[in-house]
């Protein structure tokens, strides 16, 4: 990795991965001890990425729960992009399913981000819960090791992920939880389950269609915004010519909700 990532304190101790369960429906996902150690990042500023990946052994008695919220130690004042995939990857997430903007203050506290639309879990597969900022410095919160490699991933891109301790770095866990519920909330009530895409693939244009539109925004790969359109009406026509090909996340909120899908621009 070819930046330099600053570390300001440095203490060792073992921790473990934990299923931190407060309420008969609700269940935490975490590695972390609690205890915010350092941080990690860029001076400039500029972009990174961080996350854990939570395996399908550890989520094998969860199957059809959600995860409704996550939280991440709030240590300085930033801006970013929560990101979720799941996949069968064990090098690097590559399969992008939800992601959401936010925002820390710096107040040295957990910060809880509850997700506008719940991602149904699929126990098959690793779900990785991961992060990157727009702003700010040396945004990476971390604890000590808990020993487990999926408790630091780390990139420069969002694209090429590494264990952080393979990367010049001693081993940290990241501060990032999970909250997963079978609370009975279905798909279906969650609103916006109308909405569709069309054509997918497509190339020039993409067309949207749901009762009571908002607006629309496309998310590349990273997790970046690509494009917002406000809507009126039903339906939505998208100039796309100009987008690069590959996949992109189409976030579609209406008065009933919020749905997202993905779509393939050629």
């Amino acid at each position: 990795m070819k930046k330099l990532f600053t570390i300001l304190t440095l203490m060792l101790v073992m921790a473990s991965f934990n299923v931190n369960a407060q309420e008969r429906d609700e269940i935490w996902l975490e590695y972390d001890n609690g205890t915010f150690l350092t941080d990690i990042g860029l001076l400039s500023g500029d972009p990174i990425y961080w996350g854990n990946m939570f395996t399908p052994s550890q989520l094998a008695n969860y199957d059809g729960y959600l995860l409704t919220q996550v939280k991440i130690w709030d240590h300085t004042p930033y801006n970013g992009y929560l990101i979720i995939y799941q996949d069968n990857s064990t090098t690097g997430p590559l399969d992008i399913v939800y992601t959401q903007q936010y925002s820390v203050a710096g107040t040295n506290d957990w910060a809880e981000i509850k997700l506008d639309t719940p991602v149904v879990l699929d126990v098959t597969k690793n779900l990785w819960i991961t992060f990157n900022n727009t702003d700010g410095e040396y945004t990476i919160p971390a604890a000590d090791d808990c020993g487990d490699a999926n408790s630091r991933w780390i990139s420069e891109d969002g694209r090429e992920w590494s264990d952080a301790s393979t990367v010049g770095m001693p081993p940290f866990t990241w501060l990032i939880r999970g909250l997963i519920s079978n609370d009975g909330v279905s798909v279906i009530e969650l609103g916006a389950e109308n909405a569709q895409i069309h054509p997918n693939p497509a190339t020039n244009v993409l067309n949207v269609s749901a009762n009571n539109l908002l607006n629309v925004s496309l998310f590349d790969l990273t997790g970046r915004e690509v494009g917002h359109h406000e809507a009126m009406g039903n339906e939505l026509v998208i100039d796309i010519a100009g987008y690069q090909s590959g996949l992109y996340l189409v976030r579609i909120e209406t008065k009933a909700g919020i749905i997202v899908k993905k779509v393939a621009i050629q």
